[in-house]
């Protein structure tokens, strides 16, 4: 295979056209990062009822070692936290959208961090499905369900990301 560099204004070559496996893949993918979010808001609101014991965790801890420490700081810090996970949770997502794209495009180490991924989430779906104990809330039934329907969806997009005519589709895209 030759890389010659084409004239100037040459339209690029023709790419393959996207396979109906790939297509269905991307879009479970974006439900998988959809559902993610929904649990990782639910996965924060069953965590804020429990915010006050947070707080008075902390509040001990840091107490022993700064006597000036007081339970409003440590609230604040909890608060802080919870800010900074959701924030961090949010970024996850957007990389997971831009590695979804790059999965649509062809790209075979994208569809190697999908499948690694995707089963991390089912590993972890089968955990929410025998996880009766957890189940403190409405919240916490919500983020438990969206880590079953995730891996449900995952295990569908690994499924069909590597049925023959995409693993074709990939191999022919390599780059």
């Amino acid at each position: 295979m030759t890389n010659l560099p084409r004239p100037i204004g040459a339209p690029p070559p023709p790419q393959a056209p996207t396979p109906v496996d790939v297509g269905t893949a991307r879009q479970l993918w974006w439900g998988v990062v959809g559902f993610g979010v929904v649990q990782l808001v639910a996965s924060v609101v069953a965590a804020l009822s429990q915010r006050h014991t947070f707080a008075k965790q902390v509040f001990d801890q840091a107490r022993e070692k700064d006597p000036q420490v007081t339970l409003a700081s440590a609230e604040l810090m909890v608060a802080l936290v919870y800010v900074v996970v959701v924030l961090i949770g949010l970024v996850v997502a957007v990389v997971a959208l831009v590695i979804v794209h790059q999965f649509a495009r062809g790209k075979l180490w994208a569809r190697t961090l999908l499948t690694i991924a995707g089963v991390w989430l089912v590993v972890i779906g089968v955990g929410a499905l025998f996880a009766f104990n957890a189940v403190t809330g409405t919240a916490s039934l919500v983020a438990g369900g969206a880590a079953i329907v995730q891996a449900v969806l995952s295990g569908g997009a690994i499924y069909l990301s590597h049925r023959p005519e995409a693993t074709a589709y990939f191999q022919m895209s390599r780059r």
